[in-house]
């Protein structure tokens, strides 16, 4: 069995810069989520529609508010 990832190498990873988007703005990590909006259908009933976006702390509070 192998053997699991010690604290310290999850600090590591995570505090690695490799492969993550930095913001100009709020030189903080840009981070992908899944938004859930609903979209009127044909017969007047509603759907899910889904999308991906990009989050940071600019505009984060504005994403989560439904504003975008």
């Amino acid at each position: 069995m192998a053997k699991g990832r010690s604290f310290g190498a999850k600090l590591a990873h995570e505090a690695s810069a490799e492969g993550k988007i930095i913001c100009s703005k709020c030189n903080t990590e840009v981070k992908k989520i899944k938004l859930v909006k609903a979209a009127k259908s044909k017969n007047d009933g509603w759907l899910p529609k889904y999308g991906f976006v990009d989050i940071c702390k600019c505009n984060e509070k504005d994403i989560l508010a439904g504003k975008v």
